[in-house]
């Protein structure tokens, strides 16, 4: 079953916050990011609404925006810090939200359920990985819902951008670790929309 969007006064202020800020193309990404993490991770514990928060600012660091002197996971993490600082979240759920954001680009698995949840839907949309623990049906709902659009394109240019940027940051370490640009345009799932 298709998971839904939190529907609290912050996940509206955090998907406002991302559409303000975010091309179209990253708008949907950081909408499947949450929704396919959501089918990867479905422990009844999730903090859904920290999980959604985090997916819709993860990569507002990549704005003309938000973007700044900090690599984006930095910049996204900040805004999400400042944005739930101001709606009296407690500490705990604020650092939640953050590590989530700064841990969504880490090649090993994550543990707690809310930044693992970023960080496999990230991956599913990036580069296809971990698409199995995604039924058909839903992997095309969410991609009919939210379609990927320049996805490809738009988000290697801004990857190349951020890695040249900032050499020993996220993207650096993935580009050197696993040439993450020559990913993008060969992710698997876009064939359930072909």
């Amino acid at each position: 079953m298709l998971p839904t969007i939190p529907r609290t006064p912050t996940s509206q202020a955090a998907a406002d916050l991302a559409a303000e800020a975010a091309p179209a193309y990253l708008l949907n990404h950081s909408y499947r990011t949450y929704l396919f993490g959501r089918c990867i991770v479905p422990e009844p514990e999730v903090d859904e609404e920290a999980a959604f928060v985090a997916a819709m600012i993860h990569d507002l660091g990549l704005t003309d925006t938000y973007a700044g002197e900090s690599e984006f996971a930095r910049a996204g993490a900040d805004l999400a810090c400042r944005f739930l600082e101001g709606r009296g979240w407690d500490l705990e759920r604020i650092h939640l939200v953050e590590e989530a954001i700064l841990r969504h680009t880490n090649l090993v698995a994550e543990q707690v359920p809310v930044v693992r949840l970023v960080q496999a839907g990230a991956a599913v949309d990036v580069a296809g990985l971990g698409r199995e623990g995604i039924a058909s049906d839903d992997l095309a709902d969410i991609l009919t819902a939210y379609p990927r659009l320049d996805f490809a394109s738009s988000m290697r240019d801004s990857f190349l951008d951020e890695v040249h940027r900032h050499p020993e940051g996220a993207f650096a370490q993935l580009e050197r670790a696993v040439v993450l640009s020559g990913r993008f345009g060969s992710n698997p799932i876009d064939a359930a929309t072909a």
